[in-house]
């Protein structure tokens, strides 16, 4: 039985302005009992990578066929891999959209960009929830911070959103509430950073 597909995408770009309007149908792929099938959810990436959860699609009788994915991040970019994790050519900013058709040859694979980074050193905190790292320490993106070493025993879980290289605004796990520190850490303290991209997603049968 057919499936009826369509949907309408528009892009502003400064003063461009390119809009497209699509409509179609796609069949089974293989198993005619097998139609309408899609899988739909959302979930966080690491920088491990892997492949997004098809749901109840079966891939010994079907392929992956149209995705659409945005990555819902304030800060810190999603990678995509059409070619089931081999290369991640897809880099898709913080809190926008893509549409890919994927193809019958691979699993869609998703990943954070940004490697955890273990024991960095904390120069200061700010009671408005800002922090700064030191040397190399606090990449561009989105991470779980957790205290390890001179943090007055604070070894909470906290989200720390680093817009600019070594900068960041802490806020307790709710994303929302800034986070003062200032009665914890200090200049020596250490954190362990496990980066993140949020990411929602419908991805269709072929």
């Amino acid at each position: 039985m057919p499936t009826s597909i369509s949907g309408n995408v528009r892009l502003v770009y400064g003063n461009h302005v390119h809009s497209e309007t699509y409509s179609t149908t796609a069949s089974p792929y293989s198993n005619a009992n097998e139609f309408n099938e899609y899988s739909a959810g959302g979930a966080r990436a690491l920088v491990a990578g892997s492949a997004i959860d098809v749901g109840t699609l079966d891939l010994s009788t079907q392929h992956e066929g149209l995705l659409i994915i945005k990555n819902t991040n304030a800060v810190g970019s999603l990678s995509v891999s059409v070619d089931g994790g081999t290369a991640y050519d897809i880099s898709i900013p913080a809190g926008l959209v893509n549409l890919i058709s994927v193809g019958p040859d691979h699993p869609v694979h998703v990943k954070c960009p940004t490697a955890t980074e273990s024991g960095a050193g904390v120069t200061s905190v700010t009671s408005a929830g800002v922090i700064t790292f030191d040397g190399s320490s606090g990449a561009v993106g989105t991470a779980i911070m957790t205290g390890v070493s001179n943090v007055n025993s604070n070894t909470n879980d906290y989200l720390v959103q680093i817009s600019t290289q070594g900068t960041g605004t802490v806020y307790e796990l709710d994303g929302v509430t800034k986070k003062n520190l200032t009665s914890d850490y200090g200049a020596s303290s250490t954190v362990n950073l496990v980066y993140f991209t949020g990411y929602r997603y419908t991805l269709t049968e072929a």
